[in-house]
C-alpha cells in the first residue's frame, strides 16, 4: 500500500483473508499522519497474528541501507550490491519515464475535456520534460503512440530494485497485491517487476472508484486486476489497455458495512447533539476532497444563501447539516454557520476522522437526514447505499471536478444515483419538489447499487468475494520467472546512462547543476516560443495573472468574511442593547404602577 490510509479501502477484506486461515503482510511504502492513519494500520496489526504490517523498501536503496532500516533480512551469500548512486540514478530515471507516461496519458482523447488532471500531471513532471511530451500530443495520435512506445522501452531497460528483490525474497509471497499502483510516478510498478522476475503471482487490487479515471497508467500490467465492477472492468481494458481475461470482479469491500447500517441514537438525540431542531428535516451537505473542491466554502455559502430564499416554504425551513471532507477540512475554519438560520457545521474541523466513534456519527448523518447533497464524493454513493435521494449541481468553479472527470459520469448518466441539476434555481426547485410533495425524483438507485458496488447480489457481501478471489490466486500455478531478454541486457548500459542524465536534472543537485538550470530553463522557453510569437513570454504572463488574481481573491474573500463578521457582532450587541432597554423600560413602568 501507499500508504495506511489505504488500510480502510480493504480492512474488511484483510479480515476476511485471515479469518480464512491466509498470513498476510501490509507494507506501507510512506507514512502519512495527515488523518492519523497510522492508528488505522496499527488496528488491523491487532486483528489476529495472521497479519502483520511494516515499511516496504524504496527501490532508490541500497540492500544494505535496507538491512539497517530495520527488516533483517540479506540476499543470498557472495550477491553484489550495486552502489547507492547507481540505485538513486535508476530511480531518478524510473520517476521520470513514469510521470511522462501518466502526462502523455491525460493526452489521449477520453480525457479531452481532463484539463485539470492533464495539469496535476504535468505539476508533478520536471519542467525540462513537459514540452517533450506537449510537443509529441500536438503532433497527434502516431506521435504519441511513438513516444508512449519509446517510453516503455526505456521502463524494460530499468532493472528490478535489489532492495525490493531482498524484501520479497524475506515475505516469499504467494501472491503480491499492490494498490494504487496508479498514482503519478508510481514506484509499485517496480513491485509488480520483482514478483515477474522471481516467479510470484502479482495482482493490482483497485481500491476506490475514481482510481482508473483520475490517477495515473497502469504502466507494466500485473498478472491480474481486481476491480469493483463491470465498468471498472471496461476501464481497466480501453484505458490502460489490461486484457479483459486478466480482470477479476469482486464488489466493493468498501462499503460492506453500508448494508447493514443502524443508527446509534434516535433522530431527537442525534438533531439535539448537532443543533438542529428535531421537528424538521434537514439536508446533509457532503464535502468533497481538495482536488475536487479546494474553494468549497465559497460555493456553500452562496447554496445556503440561495435556498433560504427559495420560494418553496418547506426549503426556506428546513435545517442543513455540512460535513466537511475530513481531508479538506482546513478551509471550513472560515466558515461560520450561525450566519445561517437551522445551519450546523459537524463534526467541527479538528475532528479524529478514523475513529470508530466517527464512523457512528457519520452512518447517524446519512440515516437521519432527508436528503444529501455534494459535489462529487463517495459519500454519493454511501447515500444511495442507505436509500437517501442524492442531489447535485453544476457549477462552474467545479467543471474540472465534475464533467471534467470520468468518474463523475458514474453518478449522473445511465441510471447514477445522483439527481443533477444545471443552475442553483434548478437545483432548489428540485430540492422543493421532493420536500413539497414527498415525491422521489426518477433514480434507480438500487440498480445502481447493485450494478457499482454489489455485482454479485444485494444479499451478497464483498468482503469474502475478495478474499476467495484472492486465495483462488494464491492456489495457481507459480509463472516461471521471466528473465530480460538478450537485446535489454545489451542496452541497459544506454538505459543507465539516461539514468545518471535524470539523476543530475533531479532536485537537490551539486551546486554546477545548479548553476547551469538558468541556461536549460532558457532553453525550454526557447523551445515554448518556437510553437509561437512570444509563446514563452505569454505563458509567463498568464502565470503570474493567475497568482495575482488568486491573491486578489483571497484579499477579497477574507475583508469580505471580516467584514461580515463585524457587521454580524454589532447587529448582536444592538440586539442585547435594545433587550436590556426594554427590560429596564419594563421594571421602571413596573414600579411607577
Amino acid at each position: 500500500m501507499l500508504h495506511p490510509g489505504y488500510v480502510r479501502y480493504f480492512e474488511a477484506g484483510i479480515r476476511a483473508l485471515a479469518e480464512a486461515g491466509h498470513a498476510v503482510h501490509v507494507a506501507f511504502e510512506i507514512s502519512r499522519e495527515k488523518l492519523n492513519e497510522s492508528e488505522v494500520a496499527a488496528r488491523l496489526a491487532t486483528l489476529t497474528p495472521l497479519v502483520t504490517c511494516g515499511p516496504a523498501p524504496d527501490r532508490a536503496e541500497s540492500v544494505r541501507d535496507f538491512l539497517v532500516r530495520g527488516d533483517r533480512t540479506a540476499t543470498r551469500a557472495g550477491q553484489p550490491e550495486r552502489p547507492g548512486g547507481v540505485e538513486a540514478a535508476w530511480s531518478s530515471l524510473a520517476t521520470t519515464v513514469r510521470l511522462m507516461e501518466d502526462y502523455l496519458h491525460f493526452f489521449e482523447p477520453a480525457f479531452a475535456g481532463a484539463t485539470a488532471l492533464r495539469s496535476r500531471a504535468e505539476k508533478r513532471l520536471p519542467r525540462i520534460y513537459r514540452p517533450i511530451v506537449r510537443g509529441a500530443a500536438g503532433m497527434g495520435r502516431g506521435a504519441r503512440y511513438l513516444l508512449a512506445r519509446g517510453l516503455q522501452l526505456t521502463e524494460r531497460l530499468i532493472p528490478t530494485s535489489r532492495a525490493i528483490d531482498a524484501f520479497l525474497k524475506q515475505q516469499a509471497p504467494d501472491v503480491v497485491l499492490v494498490t494504487p499502483l496508479v498514482e503519478l510516478g508510481s514506484q509499485q510498478v517496480d513491485y509488480v517487476k520483482s514478483a515477474r522476475r522471481m516467479g510470484v503471482r502479482s495482482a493490482l487490487s483497485v481500491a476506490s472508484w475514481d482510481n482508473l479515471t483520475s490517477k495515473g497508467l497502469i504502466r507494466v500490467t500485473p498478472d491480474h486486476v481486481v476491480v469493483w465492477n463491470e465498468a471498472q472492468r471496461t476501464e481497466a481494458s480501453t484505458l490502460h489497455h489490461v486484457p479483459p481475461e486478466r480482470v477479476v470482479t469482486t464488489g466493493a469491500q468498501l462499503f460492506d458495512e453500508w448494508f447493514d447500517a443502524w443508527p446509534s441514537r434516535t433522530r431527537d438525540v442525534f438533531c439535539r447533539e448537532v443543533g438542529l431542531d428535531p421537528w424538521r428535516p434537514f439536508l446533509l451537505y457532503v464535502g468533497s476532497s481538495s482536488f475536487i473542491a479546494p474553494d468549497e466554502v465559497p460555493f456553500v455559502e452562496r447554496w445556503l444563501s440561495r435556498l433560504r430564499r427559495a420560494p418553496s416554504e418547506a426549503v426556506r425551513a428546513m435545517g442543513v447539516l455540512v460535513r466537511p471532507h475530513p481531508a479538506n477540512s482546513r478551509q471550513w475554519r472560515a466558515f461560520d454557520p450561525a450566519s445561517f438560520p437551522q445551519v450546523s457545521l459537524w463534526p467541527a474541523v479538528d475532528a479524529e476522522p478514523n475513529g470508530h466513534q466517527a464512523r457512528r456519527d457519520y452512518m447517524d448523518s446519512l440515516w437521519h437526514c432527508s436528503a444529501v447533497v455534494g459535489i462529487n464524493t463517495s459519500a454519493q454513493i454511501e447515500a444511495a447505499i442507505v436509500g437517501r435521494p442524492v442531489f447535485t449541481v453544476r457549477d462552474p468553479g467545479f467543471a474540472h471536478a465534475q464533467d471534467g472527470t470520468l468518474h463523475f459520469r458514474h453518478l449522473v448518466d445511465g441510471g447514477g444515483p445522483v439527481q443533477v441539476a444545471d443552475t442553483l434555481e434548478a437545483h432548489v426547485a428540485q430540492l422543493g419538489q421532493f420536500l413539497d410533495w414527498g415525491q422521489e425524483l426518477p433514480g434507480p438507485a438500487r440498480e445502481f447499487v447493485h450494478r457499482f458496488v454489489r455485482p454479485h447480489g444485494l444479499d451478497r457481501p464483498a468482503a469474502p468475494i475478495f478474499a476467495s478471489t484472492v486465495a483462488e490466486l494464491c492456489a495457481l500455478p507459480r509463472p516461471a520467472p521471466k528473465r530480460d531478454p538478450w537485446w535489454v541486457l545489451a542496452l541497459r548500459p544506454l538505459g543507465l546512462l539516461k539514468a545518471f542524465v535524470a539523476h543530475l536534472l533531479a532536485e537537490d543537485r551539486p551546486l554546477w547543476v545548479y548553476a547551469l538550470r538558468p541556461f536549460l530553463a532558457a532553453g525550454v522557453w526557447l523551445m515554448a516560443a518556437a510553437h509561437g510569437p512570444g509563446a514563452g513570454w505569454l505563458a509567463i504572463a498568464r502565470l503570474a495573472w493567475k497568482r495575482v488574481r488568486r491573491a486578489g481573491w483571497r484579499v477579497w474573500y477574507e475583508t469580505s468574511r471580516a467584514a461580515e463578521l463585524l457587521v454580524g457582532r454589532v447587529r448582536k450587541l444592538m440586539v442585547r442593547g435594545l433587550r436590556h432597554a426594554g427590560r429596564v423600560a419594563r421594571r421602571v413602568v413596573g414600579r411607577q404602577a
